[in-house]
């Protein structure tokens, strides 16, 4: 409904790539701006998404998002802003099967609940996988205002292991042109996975968001 109501309309590129059936894992970037809500991204992507499924398919994605908001710059915001951000996307992510991770840049003192995320992800993606579902993700994991940012460390072992259980990579790319809000699908791909895990992260990390690069150079 939301994005039903856009004006100018969502502009879509490459829905063929959408798999009309099956699972996958939708890999976006984190595009942001002043003014552009970071849960555009989430709606307009699955819109496009549900638009190339199949009827007897389930078009949902379920996403992995970010467990509050922290305000490095405002330590008032930090006290008041992050517990509620923190309460309310726990909450977001209970109603519509979504997965909250800690919030980026790392904090050393969540490592346990960061890798209770990971672990609570990676169940997710088998059961998706075997249910013909979606897992969606950005793996720069915070707003990047142009272009592509460096996904932080690990989100390659990630991605790798998201693969692994299942779930070949759908890359898109979300941008405005001209005041309209597009979203590009690549082909569905499954990244090449190094046995040798020293160089697995940054390999896959970069097989991936140079996936989701090409879809912003996509023309009609």
């Amino acid at each position: 409904m939301a994005v039903a109501r856009l004006r100018p309309e969502l502009e879509v590129l490459g829905g063929e790539h959408v798999p009309a059936q099956g699972p996958c894992l939708v890999a976006c970037n984190h595009y942001s701006r002043p003014g552009f809500g970071t849960w555009w991204l989430a709606l307009a992507i699955t819109a496009a998404v549900a638009a190339h499924r199949a009827p007897a398919a389930d078009p949902q994605i379920h996403w992995v998002m970010t467990g509050a908001w922290t305000y490095p710059d405002s330590p008032w915001k930090r006290r008041v802003l992050t517990p509620i951000t923190r309460w309310a996307f726990g909450r977001v992510a209970r109603v519509y099967g979504f997965v909250t991770t800690p919030p980026m840049p790392p904090d050393p003192g969540e490592v346990e609940t960061r890798a209770l995320a990971v672990l609570r992800t990676v169940r997710l993606a088998r059961r998706l996988a075997q249910a013909g579902g979606m897992l969606g993700l950005a793996p720069e994991g915070q707003d990047v205002p142009a272009g592509l940012g460096e996904p932080p460390e690990g989100a390659g072992e990630f991605i790798a292991l998201l693969v692994r259980a299942g779930l070949p990579v759908l890359p898109v790319g979300i941008t405005e042109l001209e005041g309209r809000l597009r979203v590009s699908f690549g082909p569905l791909f499954e990244p090449e996975i190094p046995p040798d895990r020293a160089e697995r992260d940054q390999t896959v990390a970069r097989q991936v968001m140079a996936a989701i690069e090409s879809t912003l150079h996509m023309r009609r």
